[in-house]
């Protein structure tokens, strides 16, 4: 892994190694509070993980992104709804970058362990009004949005009662609201997977957001002044704000085989003498998924390095550089999924317990193959993009 900022990456890792019995001890609290434990969330934040993509000038790490990748994948390993937060929140400055310096400043200067979430649809409704913008709205999936000092949602734009365009389709803007002015739906998270993660609804009501603490979001948006290195110049947006999901489920399956290597030890199935790890079909099972996982990882770390090869020689990647991005995030969570399906039935009844790692383990690699990201959608908007062709989806040309 040549292209990641070795001592930041040491120290990071260290750091979550050093928490994982904090985070492993706060598991299960985070399940049934649904969302993660504060001293998890202050551990994370003390540690550095939630400032990686912080601009350096605000107080922050700045690395590349194969150790944002890493790091993520490592906390994602030791719990999954850990791991899906840390990426939230590490990702959160990617789109900072669009707001004033002003903002950015207000937002990350002051306090580099500010915390983001938030939604993006359905989009809600932003009324212009002097200086800014009158905003209502309900987002689902706010993951992490307990601890974020900022939320974050889309709207329509209207003046008056009339929808604003931009071009022929409707203006998209992303405003930024303090926590405490969000009223957070408590009974809206009641979900299998990814229970701790605390992706609760969010609601706005007539909220006053000045437009410094907005911009209108499509091609075009610039950067602020702190937001100038490659990092975020030309690295591709996408790759560091959603692509970061192939990397949280290859942890997710590494913590399925970590569990079920370790269970293998003592674990007789019923009917034999051999503990689980002296039967052959338990050496393929275990040997199909180090496979899926290891070769998944080795392709998604590849097609990253060289994204960032070419931002740092000053070059945008090519629609079809996106278009592998695309294709080895995706891959990776597929493989990840499977990898975690082949522990999960190796372990047999075992595993269908609530107080085994791999149950929720399970359930966590399921909830993410859900989302947007992630979805099949994603091949044929990959293989579109490797032919040279528009995605048809925008996202993917951020």
């Amino acid at each position: 892994m040549p292209n990641v900022d070795a001592q930041n990456l040491e120290i990071l890792l260290t750091s979550v190694r050093r928490l994982e019995p904090l985070i492993r001890e706060h598991a299960d609290e985070a399940e049934r509070n649904r969302h993660i434990s504060q001293p998890v969330v202050t551990a994370l934040a003390d540690a550095g993980v939630c400032r990686m993509l912080v601009p350096k000038t605000l107080g922050g790490l700045e690395v590349p992104p194969a150790t944002l990748y890493r790091v993520v994948e490592e906390v994602a390993r030791i719990d999954g709804s850990t791991g899906w937060c840390a990426m939230v929140w590490a990702t959160g400055p990617t789109f900072v970058s669009f707001l004033s310096d002003e903002a950015a400043e207000n937002i990350y200067g002051v306090q580099p362990n500010s915390l983001i979430g938030g939604g993006i649809f359905p989009p809600g409704k932003a009324v212009v009004h002097d200086g800014g913008y009158v905003v209502s709205g309900r987002w689902p999936y706010a993951s992490g949005c307990h601890h974020s000092a900022w939320l974050v949602g889309v709207c329509n734009v209207f003046e008056g009662d009339e929808m604003r365009l931009a071009g022929e389709a409707p203006e998209m803007r992303v405003v930024y609201i303090p926590r405490a002015n969000v009223t957070i739906a408590e009974d809206s998270w009641q979900v299998s997977g990814f229970a701790g993660t605390g992706s609760h609804d969010i609601l706005v009501d007539e909220v006053f957001v000045p437009e410094a603490y907005s911009y209108q979001f499509g091609p075009g948006m610039s950067r602020g002044k702190h937001f100038v290195s490659p990092l975020y110049s030309h690295y591709p947006l996408v790759s560091l704000f959603a692509f970061p999901m192939g990397a949280a489920a290859l942890g997710i399956a590494q913590g399925a085989i970590d569990a079920v290597m370790a269970l293998a030890e003592s674990k007789r199935p019923a009917g034999v003498s051999e503990t689980l790890r002296e039967r052959a079909v338990f050496h393929f099972q275990l040997a199909d998924a180090v496979a899926l996982v290891e070769s998944a990882r080795a392709w998604l770390y590849s097609t990253v390095d060289q994204a960032w090869d070419r931002a740092t020689a000053g070059r945008a990647a090519s629609i079809e550089e996106r278009g592998r991005l695309t294709l080895a995030a995706a891959n990776a969570t597929r493989s990840a999924a499977k990898a975690t399906d082949l522990a999960y039935t190796a372990a047999g009844g075992t595993a269908n317990y609530l107080n085994s790692p791999l149950q929720r383990s399970l359930r966590d690699i399921h909830a993410l193959t859900q989302h947007m990201a992630t979805s099949p959608q994603q091949w044929e908007r990959a293989g579109r993009m490797l032919l040279g062709l528009d995605p048809l989806f925008p996202f993917l040309l951020l």
